[in-house]
């Protein structure tokens, strides 16, 4: 059996051949970087002059396609588009001014979604851009098509979990909510909302501006907010485009222009968060699992000089490029994977000759690197009774979606991440398959027998002796109910009834299985006093003693006679023989606290009881 638990953040090497669309990075003034042959290589014949947001595209082969500061669109030859030139309606001065993914059934076509400057209310707009026109250096089709107002300078792109279509995501200002345009083959649709995480406020800029960054596979959310000095880290499903769970790892730097920068390490087990106002990098450790846990796991793994610290990119060499305001070089996180300081983050890590760089890198969309292959987990309570209803735990990693399998239940099969109400109504032994997966590739785990339905317990019923009723031995415990309501202490096979009325009993069995008798119908026919009773006492209310008189019937018999608590608890026994010249026993109940007790006559296998009250 595979080795479960080695496989937790297993990544495979990077793949030169593959996913090269983002090879090719232009950012600040005129900075480039052609990862093509594996290491950065540095270019500075980029036109773009930007202080925030920028993104590049290049083809399945690494050639560069465009890029754009959210504003301008460059080809290729670094000359601006004709219908591209300062027509786009983001913001050289947003965080995420501009994010670049493909036309879904319209190979060549691109999508730019743009966000303006914070305090620019003009919405988030994407523009499309046709590469077959231009001779092949392609310019703007539709252009700032509105998608929404009040949108925060963050927004990235992850991919479906179905391997075609994406998702767009975003934040509106002045709430609690994030967007996630679905994008498919019939264009860019309406929303989904979730509302999870911080409020981010409507009055100061700052809380507009920060990262927002998905993990390599897609399943998780972070979003650095700086007016907030705040990191949120959400759970995404990237079937539904809903986002959930959000836990706030709050910055311990003390600064007003906070947290800015964020990434996650190739194989998704930490998250890198920076700080604009002081240069301070924090790793937050993701495989502890819970929030208290992550939070606390805050370490610092280094500080930029001269602060002003900007984003965290993860590039194709799986090393993370840290944003620096009008410096020459980009700061480095060499091993990202590797827990706290180890990681080798060095401020001056890539010099980029007679270039700037500043506060923005382009981006990409989550899981184009995602090499992590899904392990399928999961548990369940695995021995039921017939009839019952069960859920399943899911455990799986590195998985975004879910296909299960279930034998002799209803339903059969389940695409939900935790199934539920999965019902088993036949005895026998059943097994239970799950196929977790994501992007790259899948995983199944089948456990044969898993889950056990017990027999069906015996029947039961109920027979009639004078008040006593009786149910079927042979169950481990029991509950007598009148009128459907539980009666304390009712817990033998036998209840002496009190009065008419309908009374059930349900029985438990050895595997802890329950089954219930039908109603039986009591017609109370005994009256306290008469001769051919088999006892009666007095006085009743009593106050210290107590006389128990046995009827005729009785002569000749071993009797035991018992007094009870409301709660079935055995309070006093006193064992005697019925003889013509002594049919009364007498009890000593003065110790006794206040209230009603039950005593309980029983001869051979008859038991009667009747109802005192202690005053």
């Amino acid at each position: 059996m595979k080795n479960k638990l080695i496989l937790f953040f297993l990544l495979t090497a990077f793949s030169a051949n593959a996913q090269n669309e983002f090879n090719t990075w232009y950012f600040g003034f005129g900075a480039g970087l052609d990862f093509n042959g594996g290491a950065p290589v540095v270019l500075t014949n980029g036109a773009i002059a930007t202080y925030e947001g920028s993104a590049s595209i290049s083809d399945a082969n690494g050639v560069l396609q465009f890029y754009t500061d959210g504003v301008t669109v460059w080809n290729r030859n670094h000359t601006p588009m004709p219908n591209g030139n300062f027509n786009l309606l983001g913001g050289s001065s947003s965080t995420q001014s501009a994010n670049i993914l493909p036309v879904v059934g319209s190979p060549g076509q691109y999508y730019i979604v743009s966000t303006p400057n914070s305090g620019q209310n003009t919405g988030f707009h994407y523009s499309i851009v046709d590469m077959s026109l231009q001779g092949g250096l392609g310019d703007v089709t539709a252009l700032n098509v509105f998608l929404m107002d009040s949108v925060v300078e963050g927004n990235t792109v992850v991919p479906h979990a179905n391997g075609t279509d994406y998702w767009i995501v975003t934040h509106k200002f002045g709430t609690s909510d994030y967007y996630s345009f679905l994008v498919n083959a019939s264009g860019i649709q309406a929303p989904v909302i979730s509302t999870t995480g911080n409020f981010i406020g409507a009055t100061d800029v700052y809380d507009a501006i920060g990262y927002i960054k998905p993990s390599p596979c897609g399943n998780k959310i972070a979003y650095a907010n700086t007016g907030g000095n705040f990191f949120d880290l959400s759970d995404f499903n990237s079937s539904t485009g809903v986002l959930s769970n959000t836990i706030t790892l709050p910055s311990s730097a003390s600064t007003a222009i906070g947290c800015y920068g964020v990434e996650f390490s190739p194989d998704g087990s930490r998250l890198y968060g920076g700080v604009n106002g002081t240069g301070e990098i924090f790793q937050f450790d993701l495989t502890l699992g819970t929030p208290a846990a992550i939070i606390a796991s805050q370490t610092l793994i280094g500080i930029g000089s001269g602060s002003n610290l900007g984003a965290l990119q993860l590039g194709p060499d799986n090393k993370i490029y840290v944003g620096r305001y009008t410096f020459n070089y980009l700061g480095v996180i060499n091993d990202p994977n590797t827990l706290g300081v180890a990681c080798n983050f060095v401020d001056s890590g890539l010099a980029l000759g007679a270039v700037n760089t500043c506060w923005g890198l382009p981006g990409h969309y989550g899981n184009i690197w995602c090499n992590l292959q899904p392990v399928a987990i999961f548990n369940a309570p695995n021995h039921i009774c017939p009839g019952t209803c069960t859920s399943f735990n899911n455990l799986s990693v590195n998985a975004t979606n879910y296909l299960w399998t279930f034998g002799g239940a209803n339903p059969s099969t389940s695409t939900d991440e935790d199934p539920t109400n999965i019902c088993y109504n036949s005895p026998g032994t059943y097994s239970v398959s799950l196929i977790a997966s994501n992007a790259g590739g899948s995983d199944t785990l089948t456990l044969n027998n898993f889950i056990t339905v017990y027999p069906y317990p015996a029947p039961q019923g109920i027979s009639q002796s004078g008040d006593t009723l009786i149910a079927n031995t042979g169950a481990v415990s029991y509950q007598w109910y009148q009128g459907g309501i539980q009666i304390p202490g009712a817990t033998d096979y036998y209840y002496v009834a009190t009065g008419s009325g309908d009374y059930n009993v349900v029985a438990t069995d050895a595997n802890g299985c329950e089954v219930e008798a039908a109603i039986f119908d009591v017609i109370a026919a005994i009256k306290d006093g008469d001769e051919g009773q088999p006892f009666s006492f007095f006085p009743n209310p009593v106050t210290e003693n107590c006389t128990v008189s046995l009827s005729k019937s009785m002569l000749g018999s071993d009797i035991e006679v018992s007094v009870y608590n409301t709660l079935g608890k055995k309070v006093l026994s006193v064992n005697s023989e019925a003889k013509d010249n002594n049919r009364e026993i007498k009890l000593d109940i003065q110790s006794f606290a206040k209230g009603l007790y039950w005593i309980e006559l029983k001869a051979g296998i008859k038991i009667f009881r009747k109802g005192m009250m202690k005053k």
